[in-house]
């Protein structure tokens, strides 16, 4: 599973994309914690736009991932998920679990480098 990590102020954003499914739970689930766990910014959001299908094993990973976060000592974030993996975040009611937020409050909490070179061109037209 391809995995983009992008460096935000006082948070690192991590960017799966394809199916998170029982083939490719196990690395996905090993990466991530890795990456987690190794990172020196407290906040980890999981931009889970890219993600095109999850299955219960897929739920299963995010939830190890999360414990691992925690036991790290970091918060983890999940944002932007299509509709139709929200649904099954409802459907399997982890939304209990997880901290939500949409991508709009976790890049204006959190802006890139490259948000605030936007920023500085639109000021100046």
């Amino acid at each position: 599973m391809e995995m983009k990590v992008k460096r935000r102020n006082n948070a690192l954003e991590i960017i799966p994309a394809g199916k998170l499914d029982i083939l490719k739970s196990d690395g996905f689930e090993h990466e991530l914690q890795q990456k987690i766990t190794s990172a020196n910014e407290k906040t980890v959001g999981i931009n889970l736009s890219k993600i095109e299908y999850i299955d219960s094993s897929g739920l299963g990973a995010l939830i190890k991932v999360l414990n691992a976060a925690k036991n790290a000592g970091k918060t983890m974030i999940l944002f932007g998920a299509p509709p139709k993996i929200q649904n099954i975040f409802q459907l399997a009611r982890l939304e209990k679990f997880f901290t939500f937020t949409s991508p709009l409050e976790f890049n204006t909490k959190y802006p890139s480098d490259e948000d605030k070179e936007m920023d500085e061109f639109l000021k100046k037209l």
